[in-house]
C-alpha cells in the first residue's frame, strides 16, 4: 500500500502542476499559488511514506525497484523546485516561475518514467502519464471553476481548455485500460468476467470499479 500512495500522491501533484501552464495569469497569484501548494503538500507526503516504509535505499517492492534511490530523488528535486515556484508566485518573480515550474514537472515525470519496469516500459509509462492528466485536469478544473465567483473577468477559455485536457486523459485512459483488458496481457479480464456472471472474485471487483468508476462516471458527467 505504501507504493500505491507514493503513486497516487505523486501522479496528483505531477497533474496538477501540468495544468497551471493552461490558465492564463488572469486567474490571480492565489490560483497559482494555492495549486502549487496543494501540489508539494502531495509531494511531501509522497516523498514521506517512501521514506518511512524503503528509507533511502529501497528494499523488496519499492518504486523502482534497483532505481529506487533515482525515483525518490527526482521526486525530491520536483518538490524542491515546486516549493520554489509557489515562492515565485507569491513575490511575482515572473521570469523565474515558468522556468521552476517545467523544472519541477520534468523532475517527477522523470521519476515517473524511471520507476515503470522495464518488461512492461511503454505500457506502464503510457498507463502513469494518463493518470497523471486525469488527476490533474479533474482538480484543476474543479478549483478553478470556484475563482470564478471572486475573478469575474476570467475568460471562460480557462475552463474549457482544462475540460478539453480532462476529455482527452479520460479517452487515453479508456484505451490505456481496454488494452490492458483485451489486447495481448488479458490483465483481469477473467476475474472480470466471473463477477459479470455473478461469482467472486475481489480483483474482479476492482477491475469493475475501475471501470465504472474510474472511467464510465467521469465520462457520463463531461457534458456538465
Amino acid at each position: 500500500m505504501s507504493t500505491v500512495f507514493f503513486l497516487y500522491l505523486g501522479h496528483f501533484a505531477l497533474g496538477l502542476l501540468a495544468t497551471l501552464f493552461l490558465v492564463p495569469e488572469r486567474a490571480g497569484p492565489r490560483f497559482f499559488k494555492l495549486c502549487s501548494a496543494i501540489a508539494a503538500a502531495m509531494l511531501t507526503a509522497s516523498v514521506y511514506v517512501a521514506l518511512r516504509r524503503y528509507g533511502l535505499h529501497g528494499g523488496a517492492n519499492a518504486p523502482g525497484g534497483p532505481l529506487y534511490p533515482a525515483v525518490l530523488a527526482s521526486a525530491g528535486a520536483s518538490l524542491l523546485f515546486c516549493v520554489l515556484y509557489n515562492r515565485a508566485a507569491h513575490f511575482a518573480w515572473r521570469a523565474l516561475a515558468t522556468p521552476l515550474l517545467s523544472a519541477s514537472l520534468a523532475a517527477g515525470i522523470a521519476g515517473v518514467l524511471v520507476g515503470t519496469p522495464q518488461d512492461q516500459r511503454v505500457l506502464v509509462a503510457v498507463t502513469d502519464l494518463s493518470s497523471l492528466l486525469l488527476l490533474g485536469a479533474a482538480a484543476a478544473a474543479m478549483i478553478l471553476g470556484h475563482f470564478y465567483l471572486v475573478v469575474v473577468d476570467l475568460p471562460i477559455v480557462a475552463l474549457r481548455r482544462l475540460t478539453i485536457l480532462l476529455i482527452a486523459a479520460l479517452g487515453l485512459r479508456t484505451l490505456v485500460v481496454a488494452f490492458a483488458l483485451l489486447g495481448p496481457l488479458a490483465a483481469g479480464l477473467e476475474d472480470a468476467r466471473r463477477v459479470a456472471l455473478g461469482l467472486w472474485s475481489p480483483d474482479g471487483v476492482f477491475v469493475w470499479m475501475r471501470v465504472l468508476f474510474g472511467i464510465v462516471g467521469p465520462a457520463s458527467l463531461l457534458w456538465f
